[in-house]
């Protein structure tokens, strides 16, 4: 488990995004319907990195209660890209006062369905870190939901890992060990998930690779 926390036999996850929208004063100019995708994107990685899938939806609004509905639509496109339907949705708005920025949290409720195993294992990085406007312009660095969720429940993938602000070199640390490495920008941030980190079967590395299309790194035992 990444960020998600168990709570009372539930797992829990979050991500929020703020000046990404459709405000004047946004620094990322976006649909809000994009903005939803990405960070639903990124709560539901963090349910599939604990064995989860989400139950539940829960939103704090602070970009105005006419925006709900774009977000709303934005977390359906995510879910309908895995093939499942959108889990109830419910939260609050701000609508005392109007923000200059747009800003929104998710929250997910999940069940857990699946135990991860890493054993006997190759890794990889799926994607590259991107952050801000270069998510936009790269859709095709960017790590699929729905081929990330297609290879654990076929169990061509054992586990997930994603990544984000800390880099892709931090979460390696934390999902393989010290002493591992990949050829790619270790550092940069990865903004909502772009790159994410896959334990692959041994067995099944040779139809792994064609199955996703962003860019794929093997990650790698760093020599003494």
């Amino acid at each position: 488990m990444r960020n998600a926390i168990e709570v009372n036999g539930l797992v829990v996850s979050i991500d929020n995004s703020g000046c990404i929208g459709t405000k004047e004063h946004d620094i990322v100019h976006v649909p809000n319907e994009v903005t939803a995708y990405f960070t639903a994107r990124t709560a539901i990685l963090e349910q599939l990195c604990a064995g989860a899938v989400p139950v539940q939806l829960l939103m704090a609004n602070f970009s105005g209660d006419d925006i709900w509905p774009e977000y709303e639509q934005g977390f359906k496109k995510a879910f309908s890209e895995m093939g499942m339907e959108m889990p109830r949705l419910m939260g609050s708005s701000e609508t005392n006062f109007q923000s200059l920025q747009s800003a929104v949290s998710l929250t997910m409720l999940g069940k857990k369905l699946f135990e991860q195993n890493t054993n006997d294992c190759e890794f990889y990085v799926v994607g590259e870190p991107l952050v801000g406007n270069d998510v936009i312009e790269n859709p095709h660095k960017i790590a699929q939901l729905n081929e990330l969720y297609e290879g654990l429940a076929s169990g061509m993938i054992q586990a997930i890992w994603p990544t984000g602000s800390k880099g892709i070199g931090a979460e390696i640390i934390r999902f393989v060990g010290k002493k591992y490495t990949a050829d790619i920008d270790l550092a940069c941030s990865a903004g909502p998930s772009c790159a994410v980190l896959v334990a692959v079967k041994k067995e099944h590395e040779e139809i792994f690779k064609p199955n996703m299309t962003a860019p794929v790194r093997k990650i790698v035992k760093i020599k003494e």
